[in-house]
């Protein structure tokens, strides 16, 4: 027995219109990613400045 989503469209015109939703909801996640790699690298990088203007003003040393 073949088990079917109940949600999903019958016509070929809803196909499309799911498909291009779902290409939509694709690239929205794609860009919500790479707006976040973005921030974390930015973030990362003034970490590394913090870390070395600390390390040179003799902060690192006990």
């Amino acid at each position: 027995m073949t088990q079917q989503n109940p949600n999903a469209p019958a016509g070929a015109d809803d196909q499309a219109a799911r498909l291009a939703e779902l290409h939509a909801e694709c690239r929205a996640d794609y860009q919500q990613a790479a707006a976040n790699r973005e921030a974390s690298a930015g973030a990362a990088r003034d970490q590394l400045a913090l870390g070395r203007a600390h390390a040179a003003e003799g902060g690192g040393r006990r």
